[in-house]
């Protein structure tokens, strides 16, 4: 009956048709789930090799993978009106793999040395040398490394510094000489020339900044290298590339100093020619925008004085009368002559790393900070007693302007020791340390430049009356001229900003045409600044009545300029270790000087100062007695100023109108 229930003995194909599609649906899900499985095991065993192949296969796939870099560009140096000052250029560098040449016999050797010179235009034994100590050092290693157990690792690159030239280039590849390779790289290269070298710098091997900006504004000019990684197929020939494996190069910044190429000429050329007149054994000179602060020109000149013999130190434990005599010949203070120098930036920047005592043109102010506190009036008189006079305390003082009695205006004119010791003593020692202090003396400037000096300043713990005597005409302080032409800026600044220091700088705004912002740091009363300023110009009118200035034009200078000039004695350095001074020695070499002029121009609206420092003027000069400041650094002071604030572009305000007003 139709009703009746299943038997359990009832075969399963009796099931019917839904039984079969179970079954089936069954099969083919378990067959999905196999498949993928097998599939995820070689997703997984793919990604396992690509990420950490075992031994057997990293030599393989590192054989297919291949990375090529992608050179960026080290960014450019402009001056302050767009010139190039240091800038990169490709092209091809030799090197030598020394261990690809270990089979060579000598005469291969000598013949790949002798080629190799004449191709790239370099000393054979400056190649030969290298190479061989490369090869000889190869040798040790190997037998090190034999005696260890293990693979040598031998030297294989010895570059030579320098691009080759087209020419060169051609003649290595035509000679091909086995060991012996090309390498695209960069080359720095300086259009701006010798006579800026020392503030632009150097690049290391690496491209890297080692010295003066090119080490300061590394961050900015620094380029970082991409890369591309690409597979390669059986002949090397690139296969295929990753979309991840492209990274592009990002380049430097191009900065721009405040630097004026054209003023730096200008001021090499006077400084060189100043240098030469006096005999000197080095000059130094910084030009300062008074405005904004930026740095326009600043050159160090070194010269090789024949006749000058080095300091007769004495060996401790000598006997007093086995001591040397005192030479006749001036002795040689500048440790390191530019012509025993490598390259010219690697010369020491003496305007930022050296310090002198300032002399006289310290003189404005100490006068200026008397002034401000109304400790004198420009109409005082002061007794200067001839020219000379001894303090309370026995020291004795001269002048070299000998008068019975001087105003306080005068005192300055004149450069009168006297009469600037006598207003010192009414300020008191914390009084003076600190204006000392708010001038940036004993301070570095931030300038930027690498080795900028602090100074020297005695500290208040220190201080007693010989220091403030010392002080108030220029000793007992060393300055770096870079901190000198920056003080001096609060008398050359125009208007409101008279009696305000800017801050110093090497950059200028990265934007063009963005005004670049000042702080205004205020130092003095602004008509305390102007009175001095217009004191000064006294000053250089004498300079000017007394002496002769090559150059003068016909019609006379065209700028009023103001200033101040400054004679001091040069210190004996540090005894070297193992020595003493000799028996006759004093704290100073004897009858040698730093001479210097300190000034500003246009007097009504200044725009520039400069500092100039004639170093040991001959010693015809010195017998002569033209050897002061205003003889030597004076005239080059002026020329600077006349013929830059002509290039720039400034209005003279020396017509006999303005004169009269």
């Amino acid at each position: 009956m139709s009703g009746a229930p299943r038997q359990s003995g009832e075969s399963s194909a009796d099931a019917g048709p839904a039984s079969v599609l179970g079954r089936s649906a069954f099969f083919g899900v378990s067959a999905m789930v196999c498949i993928a499985l097998v599939l995820f095991a070689l997703l997984f065993r793919v990604g396992q090799l690509q990420i950490a192949p075992g031994d057997e296969l990293a030599s393989a796939v590192q054989q297919r993978q291949a990375s090529l870099p992608v050179p960026a560009w080290r960014g450019e140096i402009h001056d302050r009106r767009g010139r190039v000052l240091a800038t990169s250029t490709p092209g091809f560098r030799v090197f030598l793999d020394p261990w690809a040449m270990r089979e060579n016999t000598p005469e291969e050797f000598d013949r790949t040395i002798i080629e190799l010179a004449e191709a790239i235009d370099r000393p054979a034994h400056e190649i030969g040398e290298r190479l061989m100590r490369a090869v000889f050092a190869n040798d040790d290693r190997v037998e090190a490394a034999s005696r260890e157990g293990r693979a040598p690792r031998p030297i294989r690159y010895i570059a030579f510094h320098g691009l080759l030239t087209p020419e060169q280039e051609a003649r290595v590849r035509e000679l091909n000489l086995k060991g012996v390779h090309l390498e695209r790289r960069q080359d720095r290269v300086y259009p701006g020339g010798e006579f800026i070298a020392s503030i632009v710098g150097l690049v290391g091997f690496e491209h890297e900044g080692r010295l003066g900006a090119e080490h300061a504004l590394e961050p900015k000019l620094r380029q970082r290298d991409g890369a591309i990684r690409f597979v390669r197929d059986a002949d090397n020939r690139p296969m295929w590339v990753h979309p991840r494996g492209w990274r592009p190069g990002e380049s430097g910044r191009t900065v721009r100093l405040s630097i004026d190429l054209e003023l730096q000429r200008i001021a090499y050329e006077e400084l060189s020619q100043g240098v030469e007149l006096a005999n000197a054994a080095g000059g130094r000179l910084v030009l300062v925008d008074t405005v904004t602060g930026g740095v326009l020109a600043m050159v160090d000149i070194v010269r090789e004085v024949e006749d000058a013999v080095e300091y007769p130190w004495v060996p401790a434990g000598t006997p007093r009368s086995e001591e040397p005599e005192a030479p006749e010949s001036r002795q040689r203070y500048i440790a390191m002559p530019l012509a025993s120098v490598p390259h010219p930036a690697m010369a020491r920047n003496r305007c930022v790393e050296d310090v002198y005592e300032p002399g006289s043109t310290f003189k404005p102010f100490v006068w200026a900070g008397v002034t401000e506190l109304g400790l004198a009036d420009p109409e005082e008189i002061f007794q200067t007693h001839g020219g000379r006079w001894r303090t309370s305390y026995g020291r004795r003082i001269e002048d070299v302007t000998r008068r019975d009695q001087m105003s306080w205006a005068d005192v300055l004119v004149h450069s009168s020791n006297i009469g600037m010791v006598k207003a010192s003593e009414r300020m008191s020692d914390r009084q003076l340390h600190g204006l000392m202090r708010r001038f940036g003396f004993g301070q570095r400037t931030g300038i930027g430049l690498p080795g900028e000096s602090p100074g020297i300043m005695t500290p208040l713990s220190r201080w007693n009356k010989y220091t403030h005597t010392s002080v108030a005409f220029g000793y007992e302080v060393a300055v770096t001229p870079i901190q000198m032409v920056r003080a001096f800026c609060a008398f050359a600044r125009p208007g409101d900003l008279a009696g305000t220091l800017p801050v110093v700088r090497l950059t200028e705004s990265t934007s063009p045409g963005a005004p670049d912002p000042m702080v205004i740091e205020r130092v003095l009363d602004a008509d305390v600044a102007t009175l001095a300023r217009r004191t000064m110009e006294r000053t250089v009118q004498n300079m000017e009545r007394g002496v002769p200035i090559p150059g003068r034009p016909d019609g006379g200078w065209k700028y009023r300029m103001f200033g101040k000039s400054g004679t001091a004695n040069i210190p004996l350095p540090p005894t070297p270790e193992g020595y003493r001074r000799p028996r006759w020695a004093r704290a100073y070499f004897e009858g040698q000087f730093n001479s210097s002029f300190i000034a500003g121009a246009p007097l009504e609206e200044p725009r520039l100062a400069v500092l100039v420092v004639i170093d040991d003027p001959g010693p015809d000069r010195v017998r002569q007695r033209r050897h002061y400041g205003s003889w030597v650094a004076g005239p080059v002071a002026r020329r600077v100023l006349e013929r830059s604030l002509g290039y720039m572009g400034v209005p003279p305000d020396n017509t006999p109108e303005l004169s009269r007003n």
